[in-house]
């Protein structure tokens, strides 16, 4: 995983990347990211990470923009600490 995502994403700047790279640092600690989800998220967030990104089937646009929101403050946290 590209380690300067987390490196320049500020908890502000978080909310202003675009959904793109959201979904990508998204798919990436679900498939890959195991150890980083463990370290920083609790088990409820975890849960709430592989659901929402499960119920999307990839397209942002399926989810509704709490859904949305919610996927970036939780990719954020998992990959900020």
């Amino acid at each position: 995983m590209p380690a300067w995502i987390a490196k320049r994403v500020a908890k502000s700047a978080w909310k202003r990347i675009p959904w793109r790279m959201v979904w990508v640092v998204s798919l990436w600690l679900v498939e890959k990211g195991r150890e980083r989800m463990n370290e920083n998220l609790t088990e409820k967030e975890r849960k709430e990470l592989v659901n929402l990104v499960l119920r999307s089937k990839g397209r942002p646009s399926s989810l509704p923009e709490r859904d949305r929101t919610r996927i970036k403050n939780i990719a954020g946290k998992a990959m900020r600490g």
